[in-house]
């Protein structure tokens, strides 16, 4: 898939402004807070209806503004589709081909991107909630149906955490009752459990060779540490462990108002050499292993989409010297479109610079290299 053009409308200092992208390699050049990593932001929204950054949806509009609107044309094999994403402060709507999407799920997975952005190295040094959701939207662009079973057992865990809430309050418990949801949680678990037990599976098949090109050492996996101790999915095992958990910690849950076990608690560990990357791995070596898992994440998308999705780059070379530099070119194959953002253009490797499509912005303003402006509206 190809993003071949991008339309902004009041999207961060972005007044209207259209874009069109080499299916190849686009670099976008410019002091920091000329707003290149907005152009990204948009994209990731576009795929994801959502930002890469913290904050809200409402911080997304242009100040004054009341609304706005992303809208692209993505280029497949053989046709083209047309995606939007709209928002204001009521609302948020989603499109394909002018049609409005009723779940925002049904819309994920359509147009993706994988990204290493400034704040993906909390893929290491964050808190677990920040891994599990990372892991979420990855395996959530792969398959539609895996975010559909998140958002059925986030629902499942509130009205369980509720009604012990309300059995701490009362002191009342209905344990037939306290049994249905148990037991749906344990069937949704059961499905999320397949797709993060086979997903970690594929990214563990080449992240070691992928990390051994970039460093030399091939030590390297992602350990899913789930909640129920176990290391490979089985059905039989999981069920009878979730049974055994909700029935053992009955008491402490109703004490404290909340489910104590279940994969909304499970965490992804990276290991270098069997140590834990977040304690022994220094800020450099984890920026490589970021890099590392996400060009995994692309080949794993690869593998089962038959396709690449788009690959956005945030300043991505800046700390990294030539040698790693140039590890990292070889995997960025030209069948990859690659958007990258720079302060620096000879930070990035000649081999990507050639053929390149350049854009220069300067005050909120886009030429493309040469002199052309790209088409905005004021």
């Amino acid at each position: 898939m190809k993003l071949r053009e991008l339309k902004l409308v009041n999207f961060r200092n972005y007044k209207e402004v259209i874009l069109e992208f080499n299916p190849g390699i686009n670099i976008f050049i410019g002091e920091n807070g000329s707003g290149k990593t907005n152009i990204l932001e948009a994209i990731y929204v576009l795929s994801l209806t959502k930002s890469s950054r913290y904050g809200t949806d409402l911080d997304l509009i242009r100040h004054e503004e009341s609304n706005l609107q992303v809208a692209g044309n993505v280029k497949f094999d053989d046709y083209e589709k047309k995606y939007k994403v709209t928002i204001d402060k009521f609302t948020k709507r989603v499109y394909i081909n002018g049609n409005q999407i009723k779940k925002i799920s049904d819309y994920i997975s359509e147009f993706c991107v994988t990204s290493f952005l400034p704040n993906d190295i909390e893929i290491i040094k964050g808190s677990p909630s920040v891994r599990r959701n990372i892991l979420n939207i990855q395996i959530g662009l792969l398959y539609n149906n895996y975010l559909k079973h998140v958002n059925e057992y986030n629902s499942l865990l509130k009205i369980r955490n509720e009604y012990l809430k309300r059995i701490n309050l009362n002191g009342q418990a209905d344990t037939k009752y306290l049994d249905i949801i148990n037991n749906k949680m344990i069937d949704v678990s059961l499905k999320i459990y397949y797709f993060r037990f086979f997903y970690i599976s594929e990214i563990n098949k080449i992240l070691p060779n992928i990390y051994k090109k970039l460093t030399g050492i091939s030590d390297i996996k992602v350990y899913y540490q789930n909640n129920l101790g176990i290391d490979k999915y089985d059905v039989k095992s999981i069920r009878e462990m979730m049974q055994e958990k909700y029935k053992k910690n009955l008491y402490k849950e109703m004490m404290q108002g909340m489910t104590l076990n279940g994969l909304h608690r499970d965490d992804l560990i990276f290991l270098i050499n069997n140590l834990d990357a977040k304690i022994y791995a220094s800020q450099g070596q984890q920026r490589l292993i970021v890099i590392a898992y996400k060009i995994a994440e692309l080949l794993v998308f690869k593998n089962i989409k038959h396709e690449y999705p788009v690959l956005l780059l945030d300043d991505v070379f800046s700390e990294i010297d030539i040698k790693r530099r140039n590890n990292i070119v070889k995997f960025l194959k030209k069948d990859i479109q690659v958007i990258i953002t720079t302060t620096d253009l000879e930070e990035i490797e000649q081999d990507l610079v050639n053929g390149a499509k350049i854009f220069k912005i300067k005050n909120g303003e886009i030429k493309i290299k040469g002199g052309a402006k790209c088409k905005k509206k004021k």
